[in-house]
């Protein structure tokens, strides 16, 4: 975290007319070596109290209140507000945020009458002084201004959603409220945020993520405009956690939540933008965590205290504005306050602009800026934000197309404006260079190293952007309305140069092939899906960008399957079905598009919808293909998995043949498909086993595993995640057939290989893992389940060591076109 402003030891509280002891102490803590906050040396002629107080008490470690009977006068406002932000912090008192230093007896309030105090009645101002030095050294004191000087270091796991903002401003009520709130004993805690866009709800709650997320175990921030990534940032917590994930988005982030609610120290979530409180209702977590929803959207008081943010008040926009423009124009900044009436984001890019231009007074920016708020709206606008934050934000934009840099820079800001605000990598951009899916322009831009910087140092300058660190470099962050305003801004043409763009760099950096059986490309998947959200939200879905959005939704579809999450894996299952029929291009690419449909369908038991769906591909393909070509085969055991799921068995068994010979011919007796036709038969005549009982389907089911076994260890090696399922499917089996040593051995010849490959977390390996402690335990072997259970897998290395020696004598009779796969940290030799 970097602070750009300097952190104090204590901030001075006190009554006007105690001005001389307050000057004394202020004096003597100097002397002494400390620092503080101490208003009539550290604010000037004009400067703004309640701004200046915000900054300093979040930034001093501890708050001396110099109580006197003025002091807590009724009329006393500041001084209240100053003692009771500390008490806030620290409400037992028993980590000495608030100091009371006694100046005269003074009846104090209940609350704050049990916390200790410095008593120095009866003392001259520097007598005063002195003692307030001298007790502040003491073991106990020195003790409790090291641990707030400090600050009290956030938690290892913490993530907010900017880094502090050295400008933040005018919210200290507001702040107080949430401490307040957060604070409530017992149970969770939930607060929402609310306030119409521009009002720095954002900003407020990723300022309390920073100056408090040490009072909490851990902070999390969660992207809730969409439930996908909802649950892929509650899913990724978990794997911060180190938690047993199964890979079902659902169950994981409900493992998640329960593991919050088991622990003792408190937590922090924020869910961040969300649309609605039904989409938060079922995904709130219990126990001692705290909640903070930011949202447009007031009604939220079902689930939460609701805190509204309104606009800053005049003096609080005037001063912000004259301190971040460097200006002394007081009138001007009055003017400039009424006309962006108190938006935040509005006199952020107002001071912003205004800074380094000194020639362009707030005069001249208010005319310029009425010129803008009563242009008519641009042609198909659709974002909701008020006039001045349209206004102020195009203000920069059109300065910033003014130099060879800021044309650039817009070429960043306009194809982001079609991604998601919460941050966009440079390394997905950079990787499509080379690809032809960007504009040239800026593509020469991400090719010279320069001339980026110099883009983006622009956008900086005037606010429009920020920078953070991400797993594969540097993210630009952009504020969602900022977004919403360039997509306005520029025209129908410029919409779709941009969208299009957006949606074929999606397209082409997305991994293809089939990503539900590629755990090593999920990552990349992860980082993409909210940017695949944002183009299908605001891309043209025509022409090239529709060809674009339907391929990632398919490849969406997967990767969301593959996670579990089976309800976003139907959502863009059917937005790609929906765009193939749109584009009319490709009438195999719409069976593609269908049959993943049907699957999905099937995944969630509707299987009307799933057999409507495979037949409408099975005809397409019938009018276009051989009644041998491969490309049946997948369509044809799709449908044969709905008749399985039916136990319509004859049909299935038919169908699953047909595939087998299909793929026999076509890709010859050896090939891991054939072997895949196989152990799907087989699975038919094991379920066909458990509901009547004969013999002679269990033996077929036997040889079908068997040789579907065989045949993709020939052909994939043994070190394979395709080779794992056949272990497991054989160790199922033989537990059928009473063989329970021969389900041990398969089934830890399953997880063995999960173990090797890396992908302890991949949903073959859990089930597996399941079996193999399952059948430990049924056949008495419970000291080597309870290992496993436990994480120790010492009882696995003979295994895991025995399947890479076979794995790498297979890989060497053809060297050239096998290879060992990823990197196993239990390697038996180098290689």
């Amino acid at each position: 975290m970097i602070e750009s402003r300097e952190h104090r030891d204590f901030f001075i509280s006190f009554n006007g007319a105690d001005l001389i002891y307050a000057t004394a102490i202020d004096a003597a803590l100097r002397q002494a070596g400390f620092s503080t906050f101490f208003y009539p040396r550290d604010l000037g002629p004009g400067g703004n109290i309640p701004m200046w107080m915000d900054d300093a008490l979040l930034r001093s470690g501890q708050t001396l209140a110099l109580y006197s009977p003025d002091y807590v006068k009724d009329t006393a406002i500041y001084s209240r507000a100053e003692r009771y932000a500390s008490f806030w912090q620290d409400p037992t008192g028993d980590k000495r945020k608030l100091i009371p230093i006694l100046l005269q007896d003074t009846a104090v309030t209940p609350l704050l009458a049990t916390i200790s105090r410095i008593d120095v009645t009866g003392m001259t101002p520097n007598e005063a002084g002195d003692h307030v030095v001298a007790s502040l050294k003491t073991a106990h004191e020195a003790a409790a201004s090291q641990f707030w000087r400090g600050r009290r270091p956030l938690p290892a796991i913490f993530l907010a959603a900017y880094r502090p903002n050295p400008n933040f401003t005018g919210r200290f009520e507001i702040l107080g409220d949430l401490i307040s709130c957060l604070a409530a004993g017992g149970g969770s805690a939930v607060v929402a945020v609310v306030g119409m866009g521009g009002v720095g709800k954002t900003t407020l709650a990723s300022e309390y993520c920073h100056y408090f997320g040490g009072c909490y175990g851990g902070v999390w921030w969660i992207r809730s405009d969409q439930q996908s990534a909802m649950l892929n940032d509650l899913q990724e917590l978990g794997q911060r956690l180190g938690l047993a994930l199964n890979g079902n988005i659902e169950a994981d982030c409900r493992a998640v939540l329960n593991h919050l609610a088991s622990v003792r120290e408190p937590w922090l979530l924020v869910y961040d933008d969300a649309l609605n409180p039904d989409d938060l209702r079922n995904w709130l977590p219990t126990g001692a965590v705290r909640c903070i929803i930011t949202s447009r959207f007031a009604e939220f008081n079902e689930i939460a205290d609701v805190i509204d943010v309104d606009v800053w008040p005049e003096d609080t926009t005037v001063a912000y504005l004259l301190f971040r423009a460097g200006r002394n124009d007081i009138v001007g900044a009055i003017l400039l306050a009424q006309q962006i009436r108190g938006l935040p984001l509005a006199a952020e890019q107002a001071a912003a602009y205004l800074g380094p231009r000194t020639g362009i007074s707030f005069d001249d920016y208010i005319e310029d800026l009425i010129r803008l708020i009563k242009q008519p709206g641009p042609p198909g606008a659709k974002g909701q934000y008020p006039a001045t934050v349209y206004a102020t934000f195009v203000k920069s934009l059109e300065a910033t197309r003014e130099s060879a840099p800021g044309a650039r820079a817009l070429d960043f800001i306009s194809i982001c404006s079609f991604l998601s605000p919460d941050g966009v990598d440079l390394a997905l951009m950079e990787s499509a260079i080379g690809q032809h899916v960007l504009p040239p322009s800026l593509e020469a831009t991400l090719s010279n190293k320069f001339e980026r910087e110099d883009a983006l140092a622009v956008l900086g300058s005037l606010s429009l952007l920020r920078r953070r660190d991400g797993p594969f470099g540097p993210v630009l962050v952009f504020h969602r309305l900022l977004l919403e305003v360039i997509r306005d801004w520029m025209a129908e043409d410029g919409r779709a140069l941009w969208g299009t763009a957006a949606a074929r760099l999606i397209a082409g950096v997305f991994p293809a092939g089939n990503v539900h059986a590629d755990p090593s490309c999920w990552p990349r998947c992860s980082l993409l899906m909210a940017h695949l959200a944002a183009a299908l939200s605001h891309a043209p879905k025509t022409g090239k960008s529709g060809q674009a959005l339907a391929f990632v939704c398919g490849q969406g579809s997967l990767y969301a399957c593959a996670r579990g999450n089976r309800v976003s894996a139907l959502m863009f299952a059917e937005h790609s079905v929906e765009l193939e029929r749109s584009l009319h291009a490709n009438p195999l690419s719409l069976a593609r598009a269908l049959n993943n449909l049907g699957t999905r369908w099937e995944d969630v038991n509707c299987l009307a919808e799933a057999e409507k769906a495979i037949r409408e591909a099975l005809a397409i393909e019938e009018a276009s293909l051989a009644a041998d070509d491969v490309g049946l085969a997948v369509t044809l055991s799709n449908l044969a998995g709905v008749y399985r799921e039916r136990s319509e068995f004859v049909q299935a068994v038919a169908l699953y043949r047909r595939v087998a010979r299909i793929n026999r011919a076509a890709k010859r007796k050896r090939s891991a498909e054939y072997a895949m036709s196989l152990s799907n038969l087989g699975t038919v005549y094991g379920r066909w086993w458990d509901q009547t009982n004969e013999s002679g389907r269990l033996r077929r089911a036997y040889r079908y595993f068997t040789l579907a076994l065989a045949i993709t260890r020939a052909a994939r090696g043994e070190r394979h995640p395709e080779t794992a399922t056949r272990h497991h499917n054989l160790a199922t089996l033989h537990w059928k057939m009473k063989n329970t040593q021969g389900a041990i051995a398969e089934a830890e010849r399953a997880l063995a290989i999960g173990f090797s490959l890396d992908l302890m977390l991949h949903e073959a390996t859990e089930n597996a893992a399941r079996s193999h402690i399952y059948y430990l335990q049924q056949s008495g072997e419970n000291e080597r389940a309870a290992r496993l259970l436990n994480g120790n897998i010492s009882d696995l290395r003979t295994a895991i060591m025995k399947i890479e020696t076979e794995h790498l004598a297979w890989v060497a009779e053809l060297p050239d076109s096998r290879s060992f796969g990823p990197p196993s940290r239990f390697a038996a030799q180098q290689r």
